[in-house]
């Protein structure tokens, strides 16, 4: 039986649904792309929604001009080869972990990235990954991690 009363309790209930599912997200300009989940051994140990630096101009700007980045976010970069990398935080106004990884996916070094410092940040071997996310976060990192990337269909 149809109850006229009962629709805007369900109208609500669905724009409520509606606004409580993530949608994807822009992380400091660049769409979210995935999900990066960090293993120790087999356990989880930490994840992340990302969005990708995927082109040497992405390469160049990072989270520059970035003032806020929400917790649980982060921008992989993603290199076509393993290299040694060297980044800097010119013109990022807020604390960075920028976390150095490996081709098969492993922390190689955690280094705190200082807003708008100049200071050179070098990977300590050739590395095909960079994950920056929130300074504060990274103390649930350790280096030896591995981590699992997930793409979003596009």
């Amino acid at each position: 039986m149809f109850r006229p009363h009962a629709f805007p309790l369900l109208w609500i209930l669905g724009a409520a649904i509606l606004v409580a599912t993530p949608a994807h997200a822009e992380i400091c300009g660049y769409p979210e792309k995935g999900a990066l989940v960090v293993y120790r051994g087999d356990n989880v140990v930490a994840d992340f929604q990302v969005a990708l630096a995927e082109s040497p101009e992405q390469y160049r700007k990072g989270l520059m001009g970035c003032g806020h980045i929400t917790p649980g976010t982060g921008l992989l970069f993603i290199y076509p080869d393993a290299k040694r990398r060297v980044f800097w935080m010119k013109n990022t106004p807020l604390p960075l972990a920028i976390i150095f990884v490996s081709p098969g996916g492993q922390i190689l070094a955690i280094e705190a990235g200082h807003p708008n410092s100049t200071r050179r940040i070098r990977s300590p071997d050739a590395i095909q990954y960079v994950l920056e996310i929130n300074y504060a976060e990274a103390d649930r990192l350790r280096i030896g991690d591995r981590f699992s990337l997930r793409l979003i269909p596009q």
